[in-house]
């Protein structure tokens, strides 16, 4: 009998267990919504900061291009985290601005997304996970044709003057199509609600 009171106790513990499990967000599902929440605001970075540099590569070429991504990339990133309450950066191992140095994660993120990279098949290049800071999500910024201009192997020297005017320490160029330049770099404080 006492055998018997066991067995159904443990299986009622169970079933509540399973029960109340079902009915909260698995850390997966909250994960999933926090990649998609990240995507988005890439999204939202790219698609305000890309025509603004293909209407200055119209308007005035290359050097056009350098002021308005100075002036302009931070300004989106800035209202995209207090929009977000995300934290949004541009990072690179070879940053044009020393405030886009990668940080510990984002360096073995961009390590890790070079060698996906490489891969045959290669997979998605996003990168994330759980920290005890927050939710980290990395993206790789491949360089395109457009990028070239500015991030290449040869630059006009309007270019080249313009950049060393935004950027004297510049370390972001020489780059081939296809490479990978840096990442959009996203964190969402612990602290913060999801």
């Amino acid at each position: 009998m006492i055998a018997m009171f066991h067995k159904s106790s443990a299986q009622v513990i169970i079933g509540a267990i399973l029960v109340l499990a079902s009915t909260l967000p698995s850390s997966s599902q909250a994960e999933t919504s926090l990649v998609h929440q990240a995507q988005d605001i890439v999204k939202q970075f790219a698609g305000q900061l890309k025509p603004q540099l293909q209407d200055a590569m119209r308007a005035g070429g290359p050097p056009l291009a350098v002021k308005v991504c100075a002036e302009t990339a931070p300004l989106i990133a800035e209202s995209l985290s207090e929009s977000t309450g995300w934290s949004v950066r541009r990072v690179s191992d070879r940053p044009r601005n020393p405030s886009a140095a990668l940080d510990d994660w984002e360096r073995l993120a961009l390590s890790t997304l070079n060698a996906r990279l490489a891969e045959p098949q290669t997979s998605a290049l996003i990168l994330h996970e759980t920290t005890a800071d927050g939710f980290r999500y990395a993206q790789a910024q491949v360089t395109e044709g457009l990028c070239l201009a500015c991030h290449g192997t040869s630059l006009a020297p309007e270019t080249a003057a313009m950049l060393t005017r935004y950027y004297p320490n510049d370390q972001a160029k020489g780059y081939q199509i296809g490479e990978i330049r840096g990442l959009f770099s996203l964190q969402k404080s612990a602290k913060s609600p999801l």
